[in-house]
């Protein structure tokens, strides 16, 4: 089992990383095209993030109690997900627009969808914080 925690650890750090780090970036610069290119390594990363989260919350937390600590990491887990759909739709809409050549609403529907993610995102940073000290 330790091993499948380094791993699962390793994996939802990284991938976290990534994905909050770079919607942070896209959220702050407004580069619509730039977010359509990251979209794929974005979606991977929040997937990568998401799986080995369920298995780090399976690992530490699935024993039935639901404490405050796990409250906390579900609301943050939640806002993760909604920003995976939000990314998802938003971001992935606007790619498919520019892929038919309607470059203003490549803009608008990324910078949104980052903005929007980026800000679910950070309430996931956040809860993974408090809950350590619980």
């Amino acid at each position: 089992m330790q091993y499948v925690f380094m791993i699962a650890l390793a994996l939802h750090v990284m991938s976290g990383v990534f994905w909050a780090g770079s919607t942070f970036v896209l959220a702050r610069t407004g580069d619509g095209r730039l977010a359509t290119t990251l979209f794929a390594p974005q979606m991977g990363a929040a997937t990568v993030a998401v799986l080995s989260g369920a298995v780090l919350w399976y690992l530490f937390h699935g024993g039935g109690y639901f404490g405050t600590q796990e409250q906390v990491l579900a609301i943050g887990a939640a806002a993760a997900i909604a920003a995976a759909g939000v990314q998802g739709a938003l971001v992935g809409r606007a790619r498919r627009i520019g892929a038919q050549g309607n470059a203003a609403n490549i803009l608008g529907g990324a910078v949104r969808g980052e903005r929007l993610a980026a800000a679910l995102l950070a309430i996931t940073v956040i809860t993974m914080a408090i809950a350590r000290v619980l």
